[in-house]
Formats: structure tokens, sequence, C-alpha cells
């Protein structure tokens, strides 16, 4: 029997294009066999009640009570947020998280490359929004403020160029 080159060298190619094929579905079984089991787990811990749903960088947990969603690839203020409230425009959105629970909802946004002077300048926003600002604590590196207008509650925690905003309603 007669060997070719060109015929080997055709078995050889073909076979490293099946290989890289069968290594990328693999990784990407891998990848949701543990997206899955992940999902088991938090829905058993939570009593076998709650729904879960992963996908790449989001969470979605339904349960009787409501549902909660952290996307971290979200990346602007929630558009659901009531317009009384005004954005938080310092800084870089890296995650949103929304809670529905009965009549309420809730988000939470958080910031990277907060400036020093956010803390202030938020509280002036609200008050010209028409809150009352419960409380306010100030430090060298950032603070804490609580907000309230009628059914809306806003509070910013901030320091070290790290910033939160949680939003909550109820309707």
């Amino acid at each position: 029997m007669k060997y070719s080159k060109t015929l080997n060298v055709k078995y050889v190619g073909m076979l490293l294009v099946l290989f890289g094929v069968a290594t990328i579905f693999e990784s990407c079984t891998c990848e949701r066999t543990a997206e899955k089991t992940s999902e088991k787990i938090i829905e058993k811990s939570m009593g076998g009640d709650a729904k879960v749903d992963m996908d790449d960088e989001k969470i979605t947990i339904k349960t009787e009570e409501g549902t909660f969603t952290a996307d971290a690839r979200a990346n602007s203020w929630p558009k659901e947020v009531p317009a009384d409230i005004p954005e938080f425009k310092d800084g870089k959105i890296i995650s949103v998280s929304t809670q529905e629970l009965n009549d309420t909802k809730n988000w939470v946004v958080i910031y990277e490359d907060v400036p020093q002077n956010a803390l202030s300048k938020y509280r002036e926003e609200l008050k010209n929004k028409g809150f009352n600002i419960s409380y306010t604590t100030t430090v060298a590196s950032g603070g804490h403020l609580a907000a309230e207008k009628g059914e809306l509650a806003v509070m910013l925690m901030v320091g070290e160029g790290n910033a939160t905003v949680t939003v909550g309603t109820n309707n």
C-alpha cells in the first residue's frame, strides 16, 4: 500500500480542526454545567421555592415574594427608576441590581472612579428635587446620606473612589 504525504497532511489538518472544535464545545459545556450546578445550589439553599437563572455575569432569582436581578454587564442608570430621583452621574457604573418584592421595587447601582465631591453634589441635586435629607455623614474620603420624598427613598455611600446608590419605592 502506497503512503501519500498530501493525504497525511489533510488528515492531520482535519484532526486539528476537529480537536479545536471539540475543545471549544467541551469548554462551553463545562461552563454551562457549572452554571446549572450553581443554579441548583442557590435554589436548594433558598428552600427549593426559588427559580434561579444565571447567564454570564447576570443572575435572576424568582420566588413567590418577588424577583432579584443582578447584572455586572449593566453600565447605565436604570430606566425604570422614577423620574423624581436624579441620576447619579459621577463615576462609572459597574453593576446594577433590581429587586421587586410585593409592591416595592429597589435598585442598587455600584460605581467606580467617583470624585470626592460626589456626596455633596448629589445631596444638592436631591434637595433641588424636593427630597428631605434624613442624615448625612461625612468623613475624609467619603460619607453617607439618606433622603426621602413621599414613597421614594435614596441612600448614597461614597468612599475611596467608589459609590453605591440605593433607590427604593413603594408603588
